[in-house]
């Protein structure tokens, strides 16, 4: 088969596979300095992701968009910054990689990632707390698709 057949047949499993879903898993990643406990020079930051790496990049990337679009449009976020950003791991940890720690990469077969997120700085925890209810009750969607979101670490 050729690359372009694959291509197209991995895109067509992809979008059935969007299709399908009954939710869109939003995560407000939880793990971040706690109010009072903020290093001298550090700030609280976190950031919002689909949690499911079935859902096409560029389908993932759409949801966070509605989702921040509504944020900075409805809600109150006093001295919050979020924008949307393209993490891939590699950059991060470009030290890690298959020739210098082939046990590790074997062990952790997906540590390396891309995915897009919203990053988020000065959210307290109990402003996150209400920003999940507040997103909830928005009943967020994307084509019909209900928003479910969360969060954990």
């Amino acid at each position: 088969m050729s690359d372009i057949k694959n291509f197209k047949n991995n895109l067509l499993t992809k979008f059935k596979n969007v299709m399908k879903l009954e939710r869109i898993p939003i995560n407000i990643w939880d793990d971040y300095y706690e109010e009072g406990d903020i290093p001298e020079g550090e700030i609280q930051e976190t950031y919002i992701y689909v949690e499911d790496s079935d859902i096409p990049q560029e389908y993932r990337k759409r949801c966070l968009e509605i989702l921040l679009d509504y944020m900075n449009k409805n809600l109150k976020l006093d001295g919050v910054k979020m924008w949307l950003f393209y993490y891939d791991s590699k950059e991060k940890y470009p030290d890690i990689n298959e020739n210098d720690n082939p046990v590790f990469m074997k062990e952790y077969p997906n540590f390396h990632f891309q995915r897009w997120e919203i990053r988020v700085e000065h959210l307290t925890h109990e402003r996150r707390e209400k920003l999940v209810d507040e997103l909830n009750d928005a009943k967020l969607n994307i084509d019909e698709i209900p928003f479910d979101i969360y969060s954990e670490s």
